[in-house]
């Protein structure tokens, strides 16, 4: 049996290579075929579907073939206006302790460029991101703390060529946290590009194959709660087994650290790197900043999806388990849609579906097509442009899961924690329960294993610190007295246990009434007070696009709060290779 694959750089040309079960292998490379010698060169991980040549004339980079990919074209810079650092620049950066050497080395310049914050050029220091001898992005900064990346140029990590034949790296905040080590001494060191607070975390995927190298992950990001933050998400997307966390102590960063301590002493801080805290094992010391945290400000409420209404009862937690539950057709799926869609709209959240009830796949993307969009999915309402730009937003942010034969929980969510480490994955919606194949232990009841499976799930959330949301139909209707209308079923109502109640954090149920042609979602169970209540709220559904709005009276006649005008979705405009890290004048 073979594989196919395809080469980084063509991937019109589709390879075989010997297929394996699983683990790293070397193949025969079918780029350059071994050389003379016809070596099985090519490194390939079978479980991770990519590989790479490692004869030194042909470093080919490989992945499985995909016929339905479309690979992004990006946009190669222009190097315009490139001159050497201004004195000006030099001078600042040697009050940083960073050499012109090591300046020079890394190709790091002055310019002038637009820079669309202040609407106006002016002279900037530029930090060229290479991939190979090209330059794949240029970051531009101000003296005003201003940052632009090089619009529809690929986004990778700063200074990636420095992992090749790497099996340790060190994982800094910024280009000068960066150069601050490798004027340390220290060159297996690479910067995100766009920041702690850049939600656009694409670099991850585009340098997947060097990043699939290292053994070792030194996390030494700034020390603050952005800092923080990007650290958590870097540790659930590379893997807590591999990663170690670097601690600047009384300081900032890594420049502030070398500025007061040295080059000596900032080196060695890769000695005293502590390990990720592993599943059952928690030194405090490892989650203070979390503690000091919540004696500063208090139990925060989770993330919210600007739907005024419903944002009183429920926000959205990663590590969470929530469960939807109504009677089928009542909406269930089109408001985990409406939650979802939002969530990655506000928060760059990427969501994974395992949802039959939506199958086929062209079908769920109209829906959320339309969600986006705000238009009912067709060429009549929705211009060819639009439809590009959802169905690239759509294809980069929504994946589906749908196995031919093993549909156990577990293949789920294997599938689902490759797309998180892969793609960033932070929501995974499964819909509905009664889908999945349950193959219960001969000695369990129906509620042992119900509730085996629940803390299965739970335990996915907690340990991949993501959202996921299940879809469970109720076991039976019943009517209401002397009516034909359905009683709203509740979370007890689930076929098979009453633990759907017991065991989710928070319980939902969605349910239509179809005379008053409303849809009502009631929040039966919210385990944490600071993250919501119980209570109701009543939708109108808006059949053109899918959006749940809501109807009010005033004055005899009725409104429609049209709440998704609130969200400033990507697909409008938003772009993230424009930012701003506020800081004080310095004179570039």
């Amino acid at each position: 049996m073979h594989m196919r694959v395809v080469a980084k750089g063509n991937p019109n040309k589709v390879y075989d290579i010997p297929n394996h079960s699983g683990g790293n292998k070397k193949v025969l490379c079918p780029v350059c075929m071994g050389g003379s010698k016809k070596e099985k060169s090519l490194s390939f991980n079978y479980d991770k579907r990519v590989g790479n040549c490692k004869r030194g004339t042909c470093q080919a980079i490989f992945y499985e073939y995909d016929p339905n990919f479309k690979p992004k074209v990006y946009v190669i810079p222009e190097w315009k206006n490139k001159t050497e650092l201004t004195d000006k620049a030099l001078s600042w950066f040697n009050g940083r302790m960073i050499s012109q050497s090591v300046l020079s080395a890394s190709n790091v310049s002055s310019s002038v460029e637009w820079m669309p914050q202040i609407n106006k050029e002016i002279s900037v220091i530029c930090f060229p991101y290479y991939r190979g001898e090209i330059v794949a992005n240029i970051k531009y900064r101000d003296g005003l703390k201003n940052f632009k990346l090089v619009k529809g140029a690929e986004l990778i990590l700063y200074n990636l060529n420095s992992l090749v034949g790497q099996k340790e790296c060190i994982i800094t905040e910024g280009e000068i946290d960066c150069l601050s080590f490798i004027e340390a001494g220290i060159n297996n060191v690479v910067s995100v590009p766009n920041g702690a607070g850049g939600k656009n975390m694409e670099y991850i995927d585009n340098s997947y194959m060097e990043l699939s190298e290292i053994e070792t992950f030194y996390i030494a990001v700034d020390n603050d709660s952005a800092g923080f933050s990007l650290r958590e998400e870097l540790i659930r997307r590379l893997g807590a087994e591999k990663c170690k966390i670097i601690s600047y102590q009384d300081c900032k960063d890594a420049n502030e650290y070398l500025v007061k301590h040295g080059a000596i002493e900032l080196s060695n801080l890769i000695k005293t790197a502590k390990d990720v805290p592993q599943e059952d094992i928690i030194e405090l010391s490892s989650i203070y900043d979390k503690i000091y945290d919540l004696y500063q400000n208090g139990l925060q409420r989770g993330a919210i999806i600007k739907d005024e209404q419903i944002d009183k009862l429920i926000s959205w937690e990663s590590g969470r388990l929530y469960t939807v539950t109504g009677i089928p057709s009542h909406g269930k799926s089109e408001w985990v849609d409406h939650v979802v869609t939002r969530l990655n709209s506000i928060y760059g959240w990427k969501v994974v579906y395992y949802s039959p009830e939506n199958y086929p796949i062209p079908i769920h993307f109209s829906k959320i097509a339309s969600k986006v969009t705000g238009k009912k999915f067709d060429a009549t309402n929705l211009e060819h442009a639009e439809f590009k730009r959802a169905y690239e937003y759509i294809s980069e942010n929504f994946f589906f899961v749908y196995p031919e034969e093993d549909v156990t929980v577990d293949n789920i969510l294997a599938k689902a924690k490759y797309l998180i480490r892969r793609r960033g994955v932070k929501i995974l919606v499964i819909d509905p329960y009664n889908k999945l194949e349950h193959s219960k232990d001969v000695r369990q009841s129906e509620t042992e294993y119900i509730s085996s499976f629940l803390d299965k799930v739970t335990m996915f959330a907690k340990q991949n610190d993501c959202i996921v949301i299940l879809v469970a139909h109720p076991r039976k209707m019943e009517k209401e007295k002397d009516s034909e209308k359905y009683k709203m079923p509740t979370l007890y109502d689930i076929s098979g246990s009453a633990n759907f109640f017991n065991k989710t954090d928070f319980g939902v149920t969605v349910y239509r009434d179809f005379s008053e042609k409303t849809i009502t979602v009631q929040v039966q169970k919210a385990k944490f007070r600071h993250l919501g209540e119980v209570g109701s709220v009543e939708y109108k559904y808006n059949i053109m696009n899918g959006r749940f709005e809501y109807a009010y009276r005033r004055d005899n006649e009725t409104y429609i709060d049209k709440d998704w005008d609130r969200v400033q979705l990507p697909i409008q405009g938003y772009d993230p290779n424009e930012y701003i890290e506020h800081g004080s004048d310095i004179p570039f």
